[in-house]
């Protein structure tokens, strides 16, 4: 079996409890600085370590505590760099509260562009439909590379 195949079976296998599918667009330059695969991934993990700090407070940094995270990179045909993701939707905030949260804190970093995609599945189909459209392999040069593997917690 590939790689590719193994990993594809691993996430599938591993998947986002109570999830909310995303899509993050970012801004292709800033203050002078062009986006490049390193600076998204930065980006993004700031996003993370607000995101996560905001829903647990110090359980974040003292005890680990963090929200489950599937990351995919993209570039577009435009060579548009994009995130994919699925975040897990904490207990105790409701879906608006916590979409709210994830717009502010995403246009809040260095490259968080304002176009945001947010989607609360409504069913097994949609949560299986966007793993797998975030799976594809058509818009990807290397697929193993495109998954964030810096910021997916699983």
């Amino acid at each position: 079996m590939s790689v590719e195949c193994e990993i594809e079976r691993f996430l599938w296998s591993n998947r986002i409890p109570n999830p909310i599918n995303l899509t993050l667009t970012e801004k292709q330059k800033y203050n002078g600085f062009r986006l490049d695969d390193v600076s998204s991934d930065r980006n993004f993990r700031h996003f993370k370590n607000v995101l996560n700090s905001k829903v647990y407070g110090n359980g974040y940094r003292r005890f680990g505590k963090q929200l489950k995270m599937l990351v995919v990179r993209e570039i577009s045909s435009l060579n548009r760099h994009h995130i994919h993701s699925v975040i897990e939707q904490p207990n105790r905030l409701n879906s608006e509260d916590f979409v709210d949260l994830i717009r502010d804190v995403w246009r809040s970093t260095n490259f968080g562009y304002d176009e945001i995609h947010i989607e609360n599945p409504s069913s097994q189909n949609r949560e299986d439909g966007w793993l797998g459209y975030i799976l594809k392999r058509r818009s990807k040069l290397d697929f193993s590379d495109s998954i964030d593997w810096n910021n997916t917690t699983l």
